[in-house]
C-alpha cells in the first residue's frame, strides 16, 4: 500500500529491478472511509489470487501525514490501517504471508531519551504523529502477527528526486534554493536528524525483509531501523544545499506551536550497520546534488 507515494514508488522500482512480481497499482479512496473499506476488501482478495503461486510480501508504505498536520485528533492513516488489518485478516489464503509495516523512526522516538537510537530502543512520542505510528505498530503486533510474519521498519528522514509534493526538509530546502522563495524553519539549527536517500531506504527495506527471512527470526514482530547512519544538524544540511546550489538558501526562522513537538536530538544507529551487508549509503552531498539537479532540469512546483 502506498505504491504511488514517495517511498512506495521507490520500493516498486527496486522490487521490480530485484525480480519481484509486483501487484499492479490501484487507486484507493483513502479519505472516504466507506469506499476505502470496500476497495481494501476487494484488493485483499485480488492479491490473494495474484500471489497464490508464490510467497506473498505485503508492504504498508501509505500515509502522507507529518508532525504539523496530525494534531486534530483524527488520523486518516491510523483509520486506514485499521481497515487494512481487517481486510487482510479476513482472507485466509493470505495467512502466513510476510507483511512489512513502514513506520517513522523520528515519530516513535521523538519522546525517547539517550540517543543514538537503535531498533530495540523504547519508543515514546511527544506529538500525535508519533503516537499514531506507535499505535499502528501495536496494531500490527497484536492483530497481524498471529497470522502473518510481521516486520516493523522504522525509517528515518527521506529525501531525493520526486515529482510529487515537497516532502521532508531537504526536498523543501532544495526547492527554496531553486525557486529563491524563502522556507520557514521552526526548529533550532542544531537539531540533529538522520537523512536517507529514498532509493537507499527502499534497498535497505528489501534487505531487511531478506535478512529476517534467511535468519528465520522468530520474534514477532521483528523490528529494524532504516537510516543512513549519517547524523546531520539542520545547519549543516542548509550549508550543504547552499554549497551544491552555489547560492544562499533563503530561510526565515520562526517559533511556532510545532516547535515544541520536535525532538532536538534524533541520532540513529541503523540496523544494517550491525548486519554487515556490502552497502554504502549515498553521501548527503551527493544525494542533495541529484535532488537539486532534478529540480533545475525538470521542475514541477507543487
Amino acid at each position: 500500500m502506498g505504491q504511488g507515494g514517495f517511498l512506495g514508488s521507490a520500493l516498486t522500482r527496486k522490487a521490480i529491478a530485484t525480480g519481484y512480481k509486483v501487484f499492479p497499482q490501484v487507486s484507493v479512496p483513502w479519505r472516504d472511509p466507506g469506499a476505502r473499506a470496500l476497495v481494501l476488501d476487494e484488493l485483499a482478495g485480488q492479491f490473494a489470487l495474484f500471489s497464490r503461486e508464490s510467497d506473498a510480501t505485503i508492504i504498508w508504505a501509505a500515509g502522507a501525514q507529518g508532525v504539523s498536520n496530525s494534531q486534530s485528533g483524527i488520523s486518516p492513516e491510523l483509520e486506514s490501517f485499521r481497515d487494512i488489518v481487517n481486510s487482510l485478516s479476513s482472507v485466509s489464503a493470505l495467512r502466513g504471508a510476510e507483511i512489512a509495516i513502514v513506520s517513522s523512526a523520528g515519530g516513535v522516538y521523538s519522546g525517547s531519551s539517550a540517543p543514538p537510537f537503535h531498533s530495540a530502543s523504547p519508543v515514546s512520542a511527544i506529538n500525535q504523529y508519533g503516537l499514531d505510528k506507535i499505535e499502528i505498530e501495536n496494531l500490527a503486533a497484536s492483530q497481524l502477527s498471529g497470522f502473518f510474519r510481521v516486520q516493523i521498519a522504522r525509517v528515518t528522514n527521506l529525501y531525493g528526486p520526486w515529482p510529487g509534493p515537497r516532502q521532508g526538509l531537504i526536498n523543501r530546502l532544495c526547492t527554496a534554493a531553486a525557486t529563491r522563495e524563502a522556507l520557514q524553519i521552526y526548529v533550532p539549527l542544531n537539531t540533529v536528524r538522520d537523512y536517507i536517500y529514498v532509493e537507499d531506504a527502499a534497498h535497505l527495506l528489501l534487505f531487511e525483509l531478506d535478512f529476517a527471512r534467511v535468519s528465520q527470526i522468530e520474534k514477532q514482530p521483528s523490528v529494524s531501523l532504516i537510516g543512513s547512519g549519517e547524523n546531520s544538524s539542520i545547519g549543516s544540511v542548509i550549508n550543504t544545499v547552499a554549497h551544491v546550489a552555489h547560492r544562499k538558501v533563503p530561510i526565515t526562522m520562526a517559533q511556532l506551536a510545532e516547535t515544541q513537538l520536535q525532538a532536538r536530538d534524533l541520532r540513529m544507529h541503523p540496523s544494517w550497520t550491525d548486519r554487515g551487508p556490502h552497502f554504502a549509503p549515498v553521501p548527503l552531498a551527493t544525494g542533495v546534488k541529484r535532488l537539486f539537479d532534478s529540480l533545475v532540469t525538470a521542475p514541477r512546483w507543487t
